[in-house]
């Protein structure tokens, strides 16, 4: 929890003690809409299981990165297809815990693959992995101050690239030090364009934890 004086938070309270604060950022990827609920603003974000796999070595194609049929992706140097992408297997609010990738999501991966590159249906996935990614409803970050905590900034990607890393870091920090992010724009990034988001988005949406294995491979 945490601990305020007037509009700004002054202590985190968590189970390794309780920490005093100037500046307070949340940025807890799934959990970021839970944490920053107790101050009174929820960041809406909705947990999702995300896999990737990779094939084995093929020659290297003229363009390396695709982006369609529903996937993500790119060849490695060494030739490696590494691809990923929707549909996500929703989770519960919150949740963190990843298990091992599922059969269902990866045949579905696979063959959208192939459908996007015909002359690789007789290469073989050689590995794949899953994790956890938050969500915004529209899919873009939220990096804003914290409407009614002045000294608090909300940070949630919505599973962007890690190649946004550094600029994003860059830019937290200065609306930490500085109050504003100095070399760009980030209007399109804040709190606000939710604020006519209903409470129940998420059931309203469909994006809800499938209930049983049978539910998921009829989503894919």
């Amino acid at each position: 929890g945490f601990e305020r004086v007037a509009d700004k938070v002054t202590t985190v309270k968590t189970t390794n003690g309780n920490f005093a604060c100037d500046q307070l950022l949340i940025a807890a990827g799934p959990q970021t809409g839970s944490l920053s609920r107790l101050l009174g603003r929820e960041v809406p974000v909705t947990s999702a299981r995300a896999e990737m796999i990779v094939t084995e070595p093929v020659p290297l194609m003229p363009i390396g990165g695709v982006d369609g049929n529903g996937l993500f992706g790119r060849q490695t140097l060494r030739g490696n297809l590494v691809y990923g992408g929707g549909p996500h297997e929703w989770l519960p609010e919150g949740s963190i815990d990843a298990e091992r990738p599922s059969s269902p999501l990866s045949r579905s991966i696979a063959k959208r693959l192939v459908e996007m590159f015909p002359k690789a249906q007789h290469i073989r996935v050689i590995r794949s992995w899953g994790g956890i990614i938050e969500n915004t409803p529209d899919g873009r970050p939220v990096i804003d101050h914290l409407p009614g905590a002045s000294n608090v900034v909300v940070a949630t990607m919505s599973s962007v690239g890690f190649g946004l890393s550094p600029a994003s870091g860059h830019a937290i920090c200065e609306m930490l030090l500085e109050g504003k992010c100095q070399f760009a724009n980030l209007s399109d990034f804040q709190l606000s364009r939710f604020d006519n988001l209903s409470p129940g988005w998420r059931e309203e949406w469909g994006w809800v934890p499938p209930q049983t294995l049978g539910a998921v491979g009829r989503a894919l």
